[in-house]
C-alpha cells in the first residue's frame, strides 16, 4: 500500500423504520448482530472467523446515532434512523458495503431486534455526516502535531483488566490499546517502544461522568465526556504517536466492546487550556 491510499473507513447508514417497536436494552449489541447477519450472507467463513476470533476485530458498530443509550429506544414507523460502522480492513469494508448496496437496490429489508428497516442511503463522506469519513496514510503523516489533544468519548468507555472493569480515563490504557490495534491493522507501523513514555502524558482537563449500559443479562458502566491530554513538548516521537492514535480512535474506538458500540470516540479541534 502506498502513501495516500485509504486504510480506514467510517460509514453511516440511513434507515427508515418499516414498523414501530421498542429495543429494551443497549442497541449496539443488536446492531452488532445485524453486522454479522449481513456479512454471513456474503462470506460465512469470514463472518465465523470474525465472530469467534477474539484477536481479530477489524470493525466497530455504533448504537443509533443521536439516541440515548442508557434507556429503551422507541422506534417509530416511517422515521429515519442512523447507524455507523467502521472498518480497519479493506476486505471487510468491500464485502460489507457491496452487500448493503445490493440490499438498498433490491429494497431488501434488514432487521434490528425484531424491527424491520429499509436502507435509504449509505454515507461515506464527512460533508454529509460528521460520523462518516476515511483516513489515509497522508492524513496520518502530517507535519504538525499538537501537544494538547482533546478527545470526546461519546459512548461509555471502559477497560477490562482480568475480572475488573476500569471506568475512568487513563492515558496509558487509552493510548496503549490504540497502539496495539493500530499496528495490527495499519500498513504503516508505529514504534512500540514509545509506549514506555505513555505514562508521561497528562490529563490537564476532564469533564466526564459515568453512564450505565444495559445488556440483556448484565450491565456495564463507563465514562463519557471530554478529556484533554498534554504530551511533553520535548519528545517528538511521542507527540507524533499520540496524534496519530488520536486520529485513529475515530475508526477504532477505545477500550472494551468497541464492536458493540462502546468507546465511540472523536477528536476535537486543538484547544487552548
Amino acid at each position: 500500500m502506498i502513501e495516500g491510499d485509504t486504510i480506514f473507513y467510517s460509514i453511516v447508514i440511513e434507515l427508515k423504520a418499516l414498523e414501530s417497536g421498542v429495543i429494551p436494552t443497549f442497541p449496539g449489541k443488536k446492531i452488532h448482530g445485524l453486522f454479522f447477519n449481513i456479512l454471513k450472507d456474503v462470506d460465512k467463513e469470514i463472518s465465523y472467523k470474525l465472530h469467534e476470533d477474539k484477536n481479530y476485530k477489524p470493525f466497530t458498530v455504533s448504537s443509533f446515532l443521536g439516541k440515548k443509550i442508557d434507556e429503551p429506544v422507541t422506534i417509530l414507523k416511517g422515521k429515519r434512523y442512523y447507524i455507523r460502522m467502521t472498518f480497519l480492513e479493506e476486505k471487510i469494508f468491500i464485502l460489507f458495503t457491496t452487500k448493503i448496496f445490493k440490499n438498498k437496490i433490491f429494497k431488501e429489508k434488514i432487521n434490528i431486534e425484531d424491527i424491520s428497516f429499509s436502507i435509504i442511503r449509505i454515507i461515506f463522506d464527512k460533508e454529509h455526516s460528521k460520523w462518516a469519513n476515511l483516513l489515509t496514510i497522508d492524513d496520518l503523516l502530517k507535519e504538525n502535531y499538537d501537544n494538547k489533544i482533546s478527545l470526546i468519548f461519546i459512548t461509555p468507555t471502559l477497560f477490562k483488566t482480568g475480572d475488573k472493569h476500569l471506568r475512568y480515563p487513563d492515558p496509558e490504557k487509552i493510548f496503549n490499546s490504540l497502539l496495539i490495534k493500530f499496528n495490527k491493522y495499519s500498513p504503516y507501523k508505529l514504534n512500540e517502544k514509545v509506549k514506555e513514555k505513555f505514562n508521561t502524558i497528562k490529563i490537564i482537563q476532564r469533564k466526564t461522568h459515568l453512564k450505565y449500559i444495559y445488556f440483556p443479562n448484565f450491565y456495564l458502566q463507563g465514562f463519557t465526556g471530554n478529556v484533554v491530554f498534554e504530551i511533553p513538548e520535548d519528545n517528538y516521537e511521542l507527540k507524533k504517536t499520540a496524534n496519530i492514535l488520536s486520529d485513529f480512535a475515530f475508526y477504532a474506538g477505545v477500550g472494551y466492546k468497541t464492536t458493540m458500540g462502546l468507546g465511540q470516540t472523536r477528536r476535537e479541534e486543538p484547544v487552548n487550556v
